[in-house]
């Protein structure tokens, strides 16, 4: 990416002809402290020396978490045991050098600030015992770590996953414009070679028409283009191979290398112009519409850049593909005994929150088979949990009384309670919604006060201060916030309202950066892809949608899904960590799992077992296995263990 560098200097180039000095100033600010050394692998690599050398710990860990949240959480999930591996080797890469160079400190060091972290973890397991052994380099265990052969090859492994990543991450329209131009000249001498060829082939034939028309060059650049091999696929099996190389490999069963026999089930579906409506703080816009055409195709139309699609999903209808998801085994939760709010895995599916309307909140363990290790019970019912990012011990609670509580899984206790303070905001307030921020300890919690205000607040979780706040104000009274998640920087907020519509909003800013209006009634639940481009909605209309953040919030398509039972705060719908699948809760008697592409929805399996409508769901994966909850009005929480593709 070495077009990075010039595109920076077009960008300061502009930036002056416009006479945009401050905005020069922080933007050369920002170049001097830029962890991605302008997308230069070498460079990357260098500095995670340099701080191994140093033995500067904090800043080696933020350098690889600020890859992580950046570009590493947007891979698909299949990469992720290959990551871990990189990770774990990039810290133990930390350990030897430090024995190396005798810092008996900067060991002592990396184990207390990281044992919260790695203890648990197989791969380290036997690395405790390195302070405490006297030649590290002949143990059999370390031995292989100290050889030059070892590191060398984990620095050329880095260099080369870097690299390979920077290729084929998706990369903003300014650094392809030249490659657009090139790629849009070459298929119009294409289609002039063509025409010619055409001609020729005419005069050939002695055929002469009265009037030839001129052709459609936006049909021949679709044509060609459908004919021109795609360099994105091999990249893409490039990254693969390397992965896999580093992470050793992923198991592989001998049922998922069958093919289905049978063709895919179509899905009925209707296409039309989009008639969504952006809003801003002005006012609000209206875009043409037009009258539905029912089609059977589930190929979109090149050249209809702004349609929709509305896709009907029927539950109870076996896919073709169902064969792609086997169910292995279940299991049943019932130590609640009223409706259940919420349930969810901790950051490593090793740990469920679940709790109640009667205030209950159950921490246990999925598996082998359920068992409850810990107990909250509190006056009010529990709205909204959220476990701290990243982090498999901690997790938050919101309650209808406006309590706001932080809860330790390790030791089994609440360790703070906010919401009684004088003149605290959640005084009076309901909390809604909770969600965790991914690259700081905070929490945002979505609140409404008896006079019907909705607030956004943003709390440090370290402090317990509050540290922003965010008022929707009069003219948006009886509005709430059902659900709320942060980007993958953390930098914006994305919430669904309960007046049909999905907000960016700058917390730190108190500004309200983009509004669309998505669903005819209350928003649901909302998801971003691993990419953070595209954002999923669940409606009280019973419809699911997929629209298109990048081009300021396009309807891609919309599907009906029947029995929704949602209400504020819970979980509708979960969203595989590869953005492929969704599990579902709308359902009587269980959930199901959809795939989602572009134009379609189809259902892949119906997971059965609950005599009471559903409430919420979510799902943990490991390897080629995924761990998927589902719970219920009657209390029941069904464990579903399954067989991913």
């Amino acid at each position: 990416m070495s077009h990075i560098q010039h595109l920076d200097e077009l960008v300061r180039e502009y930036l002056l002809f416009r006479g945009f000095t401050i905005t020069l100033k922080s933007f050369d600010g920002e170049l001097k402290v830029d962890k991605d050394r302008g997308f230069r692998v070498d460079r990357i690599v260098d500095q995670f020396l340099l701080f191994i050398n140093n033995y500067d710990l904090n800043s080696l860990r933020e350098l690889w978490a600020h890859f992580d949240q950046k570009i590493f959480s947007k891979l698909e999930y299949e990469f992720t045991p290959g990551l871990r591996k990189l990770e774990t080797s990039l810290f133990k890469f930390y350990l030897v050098n430090a024995v190396t160079n005798n810092k008996s400190d900067k060991i002592n060091e990396f184990f207390t600030k990281m044992t919260p972290e790695i203890q648990g973890h197989i791969e380290w397991k036997e690395w405790f015992m390195l302070p405490y052994i006297k030649n590290p380099e002949e143990h059999n265990t370390f031995s292989v770590h100290f050889t030059k052969q070892w590191q060398d090859t984990f620095l050329v492994s880095l260099h080369n996953f870097l690299a390979i990543i920077y290729q084929v991450i998706p990369q903003p329209a300014l650094s392809s414009y030249e490659e657009e131009a090139t790629k849009l000249r070459r298929l119009q001498e294409e289609n002039d070679a063509l025409k010619h060829k055409l001609a020729t082939l005419s005069q050939c034939a002695n055929v002469v028409p009265d009037a030839v028309p001129p052709m459609d060059i936006m049909d021949d650049f679709y044509i060609i283009a459908q004919e021109t091999p795609s360099s994105g696929e091999h990249q893409s099996k490039s990254l693969k191979s390397i992965i896999r190389t580093i992470g050793g490999g992923l198991p592989t069963s001998p049922i998922m290398g069958r093919k289905p026999h049978s063709q895919d089930e179509q899905i009925g579906v209707h296409k039309q112009h989009s008639s969504k409506r952006h809003i801003s703080q002005g006012g609000w816009i209206k875009h043409s519409s037009a009258d539905t055409v029912p089609k059977r195709s589930l190929s979109l139309d090149s050249r209809s850049r702004h349609s929709t699609r509305d896709v009907s999903v029927d539950n109870e209808r076996k896919s073709t593909k169902k064969d792609n998801f086997l169910l292995l085994s279940q299991e049943k939760m019932t130590e609640h005994k009223s409706a259940i709010t919420q349930c969810k895995f901790n950051a490593l599916g090793s740990l469920v929150a679940s709790c109640d309307v009667d205030g209950i909140i159950k921490l246990w363990s999925p598996s082998p088979t359920p068992k409850v290790l810990s107990t909250f019970q509190f006056r009010n019912e529990i709205e909204a949990l959220s476990w701290v990012s990243k982090n498999e011990r901690y997790f938050i609670s919101g309650s209808k009384d406006g309590k706001l509580r932080l809860h330790d899984s390790k030791e089994n206790k609440t360790i703070w309670e906010l919401g009684n303070e004088e003149g605290s905001l959640l005084a009076d307030s309901r909390i809604l919604s909770l969600c965790c921020s991914p690259t700081e300890c905070t929490v945002t919690c979505s609140t409404v006060n008896s006079e019907g205000l909705a607030k956004l607040l943003l709390y440090d979780i370290k402090s317990r201060k509050l540290e922003h706040s965010y008022t929707f104000g009069e003219n948006h009274s009886g509005l709430t916030v059902n659900c709320c998640l942060f980007n993958h920087n953390g930098s914006l907020l994305i919430v669904g309202c309960s007046d049909g519509t999905v907000r960016s909003i700058d917390l730190r800013n108190s500004e309200c950066i983009e509004t669309w209006e998505v669903h005819n009634g209350s928003v649901y639940a909302i998801h971003l892809t691993p990419d953070h481009n595209t954002c999923y909605s669940l409606g009280a209309d019973h419809k699911f949608h997929r629209i298109n953040l990048a081009q300021k919030g396009e309807l891609v398509f919309s599907a009906s899904l029947q029995n929704c039972h949602t209400v504020h705060g819970t979980q509708g719908f979960s969203l595989h960590q590869s953005g492929k699948h969704i599990l579902s809760a709308c359902g009587n008697s269980g959930a199901s799992i959809y795939q989602v592409s572009n134009n379609s929805l189809q259902l892949m399996l119906h997971l059965e077992g609950h005599r009471s409508p559903l409430t919420a769901c979510d799902w943990s994966m490991a390897n080629q296995c995924a761990t998927c909850l589902s719970s219920s009005r009657d209390g029941k929480i069904k464990i579903s263990t399954i067989l991913t593709p």
